[in-house]
């Protein structure tokens, strides 16, 4: 019986050599191929020089804007972006920073919502004060990884940068209660007066010699002072607390006035307690009354402990959520650090603790050099 093969019949195939057939492709598209790499290369370490260029640009400015806003000296300034930039390469090569790359000038804006516009200072017109630097810098012919394979041997960069001294409106929240009138190295007690009361000293009179409040009107004089200094104009308004809180100067340019509602009670100090909340409510409204764009700092200062109103965090914790940034100092070993800690926290700032008259001074400054600064370009 005969039998046939069944599924698919085979094929011929051919076995006729291949072999070196992909060589002369290869040999045709090599070049296109390095000179396509090479483009992607430049390309790609020309954007990472540009970005680090801008990465500097910020850096440097921010510096130099700080700078001479602390030491309203240009030179200083320049130095300071030159130190920071040097620190922030580009590629190889630091950032080319001459004289004429540093123009004062002032950053406005119209709404919340938009841009600040940088404009240069006008020297005819010295009365209004810079608030902003401009750095702008470039560099015409730096090199590629690759020149010439993809027909360009250098690139060019250009970069601005603009650090702006936001304008700020600051509410001074400070402590008129009873034991204001001690000495910081003595314990406030009811039943005996100050010791460096005069004979016959009752609430009422002048403010004594060595007390906390004599310290605290020492403070906020060099705050101001510090401010006066300044080359941005910050507004500022003054709350005061005892057994309540009163709203004695709305934010103002003017810091005559605050030093004016500050030595009121110096002439005449009271006693009270230490109601904390009402003075952080009443600090609130002032700061709601000033500028619309403005940024917010409240200044908080005690010597104790919450002897009247209800716990001061939670409206900490709601005004911080606004936006409003909250330092708080304390003062004397009597003061609630702990409380006084947790309200800063609540408003994204700064806690400070001074044991003496001379630690509040510093404190107080501290706080006016930490006025924020942002990059606005």
């Amino acid at each position: 019986m005969l039998r046939f093969p069944t599924g698919p019949r085979p094929t011929r195939t051919s076995h006729r050599p291949r072999r070196g057939a992909i060589v002369p492709l290869v040999c045709l598209l090599l070049p296109v191929l390095i000179v396509l790499a090479a483009f992607s290369i430049n390309f790609a370490h020309m954007e990472l020089v540009r970005t680090q260029a801008q990465v500097a640009a910020d850096a440097s400015v921010r510096a130099a804007g700080r700078t001479f806003t602390l030491t309203g000296s240009l030179d200083a300034a320049r130095t300071a972006a030159r130190n920071v930039a040097t620190r922030n390469p580009i590629g190889t090569q630091t950032l080319p920073l001459p004289d004429s790359s540093f123009v004062l000038g002032s950053s406005t804006r119209a709404f919340t919502t938009t841009r600040f516009s940088f404009t240069p200072t006008d020297p005819k017109n010295p009365a209004i004060k810079p608030n902003a630097m401009r750095v702008s810098v470039n560099q015409d012919n730096f090199q590629h990884l690759f020149s010439g394979i993809d027909g360009m041997q250098n690139f060019a960069y250009n970069r601005t940068a603009v650090s702006t001294q936001v304008e700020v409106d600051i509410v001074l929240v400070l402590d008129r209660s009873g034991s204001m009138a001690y000495a910081a190295d003595e314990k406030a007690v009811a039943i005996a007066y100050p010791k460096a009361a005069p004979p016959g000293w009752v609430f009422g009179m002048a403010a004594p010699p060595k007390s906390r409040w004599l310290d605290l009107v020492n403070a906020s004089d060099a705050f101001l002072n510090y401010l006066d200094q300044s080359f941005v104009a910050e507004s500022v308004g003054l709350v005061t607390y005892g057994d309540t809180a009163t709203m004695d100067r709305s934010v103002s340019p003017t810091y005559s006035t605050i030093r004016a509602g500050i030595d009121k009670y110096t002439k005449n100090y009271p006693v009270g307690a230490t109601n904390i909340s009402d003075g952080i409510a009443k600090g609130t409204t002032i700061l709601n009354s000033g500028r619309a764009f403005a940024s917010k700092i409240m200044v908080l200062m005690t010597d104790g402990i919450r002897t009247a109103g209800v716990n001061p965090v939670p409206s900490a914790t709601t005004l911080g959520g606004q936006g409003v940034i909250i330092y708080t100092v304390t003062f004397s070993a009597e003061a609630d650090q702990a409380t006084m800690k947790s309200i800063a926290a609540a408003g994204n700032g700064m806690h400070f603790h001074a044991p003496t008259g001379a630690a509040l001074q510093s404190a107080f400054e501290t706080i006016a050099r930490s006025i924020p600064t942002i990059i606005t370009e």
